[in-house]
Order: C-alpha cells, then sequence, then structure tokens
C-alpha cells in the first residue's frame, strides 16, 4: 500500500522539480517603463490636441488619476444640479442624432477644468458624428460647468480625468453618466 501511494505522487513530483529547476533558470526581469508609458494609456488626453487646454494647468503631470479611485471627483453641486442644469439649457432643434456624446477632461487638482475630448458613438457604440450645432450645445453646457471637487487621496488632492457622457436619442438626451 505504500508502494502504491508513493507510486502515485512520483508524477506530482517530477512535475514540482521540473517547475523549480525551470524558475530557477529563467532571469528575472525588471519592468521599466518606456518614456511614453503614461501617454500610451488610454484614458490619456494629450494637451497639445484637447480643446480649452491653453491656460489650463495640472498639480502633477506624471500623476493623473483615474474615474474610478475611491474617492472619485464630481461635480461640487451633486450630480442632481449637474442634470438639471443640462436639461435646462439643452435645446432640441429637431436633432434626430441618436448615440453617445462623450466628453472626457481632466479636473486639476484646484478643481477647475480642461483639456476636453468628444468622442462620438451610435448606440451600438460605433463611431458616428453628431450634429455640429448639437455637439457646440453640449460641449459648450459641460464647459460652463464649474466648481469641480478633485479626488482627495493619502491627505491630498490630485489632477483626475473626469467623463460625461450623454445618452442623445431622437435628439433628446435620455441619460447622463456617470
Amino acid at each position: 500500500m505504500l508502494t502504491t501511494k508513493i507510486n502515485s505522487l512520483f508524477p506530482i513530483a517530477i512535475i514540482v522539480a521540473l517547475c523549480v529547476a525551470s524558475c530557477g533558470k529563467q532571469k528575472e526581469e525588471t519592468f521599466i517603463p518606456s518614456e511614453n508609458a503614461f501617454t500610451a494609456d488610454a484614458h490619456y488626453i494629450d494637451p497639445e490636441t484637447a480643446l480649452l487646454s491653453e491656460g489650463f494647468t495640472v498639480c502633477n503631470e506624471d500623476y493623473i488619476l483615474q474615474y474610478y479611485n475611491p474617492e472619485h471627483a464630481r461635480y461640487s453641486k451633486g450630480k442632481n444640479e449637474l442634470r438639471n442644469y443640462i436639461l435646462s439649457n439643452y435645446t432640441n432643434k429637431n436633432y434626430t442624432d441618436s448615440g453617445y456624446l462623450n466628453i472626457r477632461f481632466v479636473i486639476n487638482c484646484n478643481g477647475e477644468a480642461g483639456r476636453y475630448v468628444i468622442h462620438e458613438n451610435d448606440l451600438n457604440l460605433e463611431p458616428t458624428t453628431f450634429t455640429k450645432d448639437l455637439k457646440e450645445q453640449l460641449f459648450k453646457l459641460t464647459t460652463e460647468l464649474k466648481d469641480w471637487n478633485p479626488n482627495f487621496i493619502s491627505g491630498a488632492f490630485h489632477d483626475t480625468y473626469m467623463y460625461i457622457s450623454y445618452r442623445i436619442e431622437h435628439g433628446n438626451i435620455t441619460e447622463i453618466l456617470p
């Protein structure tokens, strides 16, 4: 019976030995980020091509937090006030557009917004182009929102990426995210 147990453990011992041997032979690699590691991320907004970048400064160009941090940035008057402001000032001028108009930007550590980019997608999330006037109207309303609360983590305010996504159906705003 002891021989049977030893024989059944033999294949496992061989696998463990091979793993240990191969692990010992591997050279440990150190990750060294490239110069553009930060700028290659999907969230990055290039200050050279973004809208309303001139005169806008961030506190730490090398460390801009994501949208999803635990103490995430938000509009200082709350989401309901943001929604009320947009919906009470937006006019559907017989637009037929449907899809998502996404406006991404940076909130700096002082609560100021800048570096805007616009992404346009249809309801199937395929790239599309919205009516110029609709896009300009929502961009203007979005940039009129002032007094943002930046991220506050580890006892300090930080620059943060932010977005507002407008779901539009036949020119009507049906949802505002986040």
